[in-house]
């Protein structure tokens, strides 16, 4: 009897602990962050979807609250959001000065330093991704999406006329010529939203002009009216525009629809970056092959890379912590099949793909960043009056407007009175 007592008191005590336990966590107040992104796509919101409930379930008392949108809607009404404190704790967004480095410059985000070392960020991730989202002396967010720039290819539509890949200019315009002839868009570019014109600049300056001079453009003392960045801006931006391989009225055409030309197959080849090889594998029905650019005058390829997005904190929000721990949960590697194998999307940090069930295009990508010297996307490391130069400008040569030695002078300027503000501050 004393042991059944004993027994049912041992009982009264576990379950009046289990109930402690549950009412001090009902008790607890709930956090909620809010959260912008721009995953709008099937895949990429099912994955995001997936890894916030692993998150809420190992952090019952966050609560997050999503928002997805477009990166093209997000852009013009962050800055006004955050500033107004309607703004999101947590946002995905453009890294670069261009962009994120704008937002912090005027204070409106906050700086991560300190995670990086408390969180073993500093050793866990890429350092060149780092750099990405480092303006003045100080840290801002976690940059993600490696990516580079180069040309997707409907390899139904090489079948059928009995196109191979290109491997010089003067072979690819005859690939345009073909594909023009049998009724089909070569190229879909759509430069509506401008930013577009800044990757195909990136991918012929850079093949054109070869890696020092582009590290003395970027970052030293180089000229943009320089003869190779004029000849850069002609053959994409006059010549291929006026030859008819680009999408018809492309300045009117936005980029989601030029993506819709590739899927539907009315184009056949999509020259932007491997951040399009989820959409590419989710919204079509034939084959996608991919290469670089190919080489210009016998020049190295070298095709532009850098990041997509990355995560940054709005600096009003009331809970940094959480936010901080949300961006630790989706960059521990133990989500790393996530990224790669439901969002087909890299992430800034090495991976060993051996146990990922990967697409072609996705381990494409992935050899092709370990193994492929790149060179820069320009618009990620350039600060934005010189972005805004670049997309009102290029519109102005595509409608033919403005000669490419008017646009490479009007670079320079852009990038002259930036380097003059550097000096005085």
């Amino acid at each position: 009897m004393f042991a059944s007592k004993r027994f049912y008191s041992l009982q009264i005590i576990v379950i009046l602990a289990l109930l402690t336990s549950i009412i001090g966590v009902q008790g607890q107040d709930t956090v909620t962050l809010r959260v912008w992104d721009t995953f709008t796509e099937a895949s990429d919101n099912a994955g995001m979807e997936k890894m916030i409930a692993a998150f809420e379930a190992a952090n019952p008392t966050v609560k997050i609250e999503r928002d997805t949108m477009r990166a093209d809607d997000m852009r013009p009404i962050l800055r006004t959001s955050l500033a107004s404190g309607t703004g999101p704790d947590v946002m995905y967004y453009d890294t670069g000065p261009g962009f994120a480095g704008v937002l912090a410059e005027a204070g409106l985000l906050m700086p991560l330093d300190d995670a990086y070392t408390s969180k073993g960020w500093d050793d866990q991730l890429f350092q060149w991704t780092k750099a990405r989202t480092t303006f003045g002396d100080k840290v801002y967010g976690i940059g993600n999406e490696l990516e580079f720039l180069g040309v997707y290819y409907n390899m139904d539509i090489f079948d059928e006329l009995g196109l191979e890949i290109p491997t010089t200019y003067e072979e690819f315009l005859t690939v345009c010529a073909t594909v023009k002839e049998a009724g089909y868009i070569p190229v879909a570019f759509a430069d509506a939203g401008k930013w577009p014109a800044y990757h195909m600049f990136s991918i012929f300056t850079n093949n054109i002009a070869g890696k020092d001079k582009m590290d003395s453009l970027l970052f030293g003392d180089g000229s943009w009216d320089d003869p190779d960045v004029i000849e850069a801006i002609k053959l994409f931006f006059v010549d291929m525009n006026q030859a008819g391989y680009l999408t018809p009225s492309t300045n009117a055409v936005s980029y989601d629809d030029g993506n819709g030309l590739y899927f539907n197959g009315q184009a056949a080849m999509h020259m932007t970056g491997s951040w399009l090889i989820g959409q590419i594998l989710d919204n079509t029905t034939f084959p996608t092959g991919f290469f670089f650019f190919p080489s210009i005058d016998g020049k190295q390829i070298l095709p532009p890379a850098g990041l997509g997005s990355g995560y940054f904190v709005s600096s009003a929000t009331e809970h940094p912590e959480e936010a901080v721990a949300y961006l630790d949960f989706l960059f521990d590697p133990t989500n790393a099949g996530i990224w790669m194998e439901d969002m087909s999307k890299i992430p800034p940090y090495p991976v060993d793909t051996e146990n990922f069930n990967l697409s072609p295009l996705v381990k494409f990508a992935i050899d092709a960043l370990a193994t492929t010297e790149m060179g820069y996307n320009i618009d990620v490391v350039t600060p934005d009056t010189f972005n805004t130069m670049m997309g009102d400008g290029f519109q102005a040569v595509l409608a033919g407007e403005k000669t490419p030695e008017q646009q490479a002078a009007d670079l320079q300027t852009a990038m002259d009175e930036f380097r003059k503000e550097q000096k005085s501050s």
